[in-house]
């Protein structure tokens, strides 16, 4: 199958037909890999991975929290009823 490589903004887009995309299980959405290989380019369907928790948690920032405690005071700040 001949498929032409089309502008997209400043980068080359490829389209990929609908018959390929439903034999390799793809949909809108998907994460794919691109690499480069001696024969050309090489797109494969990314494994959906979790990520562990620990991985989630040590990407946190403490600081970007620092201001909650005080957002949740309990003293009025308007006019609401107490």
């Amino acid at each position: 199958m001949t498929i032409k490589a089309k502008k997209l903004g400043g980068s080359i887009a490829v389209v990929i037909p609908k018959s390929i995309a439903i034999e390799l299980n793809i949909s809108v959405g998907d994460t794919l890999d691109l690499s480069t290989s001696p024969q050309g380019l090489l797109i494969s369907r990314q494994l959906r991975r979790r990520r562990p928790i620990e991985d989630i948690v040590a990407e946190i920032d403490p600081k970007a929290y620092a201001r909650r405690g005080k957002e949740l005071d309990d003293r009025p700040v308007g006019r609401e009823i107490w």
